[in-house]
C-alpha cells in the first residue's frame, strides 16, 4: 500500500469515536483500520482544524478512482445515519478513509472485498465544527 497521507482529527471527534469503537461487541476489517488511522492521526483542538480537513459531519466533495465526477458527501457517526442521500457512516469503508484527509489528498483504502479503492478530498463545503456546531 501505498504511504498514507498525514490526517488531522479534532480531540472530540477521536474521543467520540473511540468510545464508539470502545462499545461494538465485533469490529469490521473498516473499524480496525479506523482505529489505526485515530492512532496515527494528529489531534488538534476543535478550533485548531484546519478548514480544508474533513471531520465528522464535514459536507465534502470527493472522487473515487476510476469515476472523474466528484460526489458530495456528508459524514456521520452510526447513530446519525439515515440512509439518506450523501450521507456516509464513518464505520463505512469510504467514511473511514476520508476522516482527517485535507483537500487535494487521496488515499487507498481497503474495501470489504479484498480490493483497494483510491479516495481524493476536492472539497471541504462545510464543517460543523468551524461554525461552532458541535454535533
Amino acid at each position: 500500500m501505498a504511504s498514507k497521507p498525514n490526517i488531522i482529527i479534532s480531540e472530540q471527534d477521536l474521543h467520540r469515536l473511540e468510545t464508539m469503537l470502545e462499545h461494538q461487541t465485533v469490529l469490521t476489517p473498516t473499524m480496525k483500520h479506523l482505529e489505526d488511522e485515530l492512532a496515527r492521526a494528529e489531534v488538534v483542538e476543535p478550533k485548531n482544524v484546519p478548514t480544508d480537513v474533513v471531520t465528522m459531519n464535514a459536507k465534502v466533495l470527493i472522487t473515487i478512482a476510476p469515476a472523474t465526477e466528484s460526489t458530495e458527501i456528508t459524514l456521520v457517526y452510526p447513530h446519525d445515519f439515515k440512509g439518506e442521500k450523501g450521507q456516509v457512516n464513518i464505520i463505512a469503508p469510504i467514511g473511514a478513509a476520508i476522516l482527517g484527509l485535507s483537500e487535494g489528498q487521496d488515499i487507498e483504502w481497503p474495501q470489504p472485498d479484498g480490493h483497494m479503492m483510491k479516495v481524493k478530498i476536492e472539497k471541504v463545503l462545510y464543517q460543523p465544527e468551524r461554525e461552532g456546531n458541535y454535533l
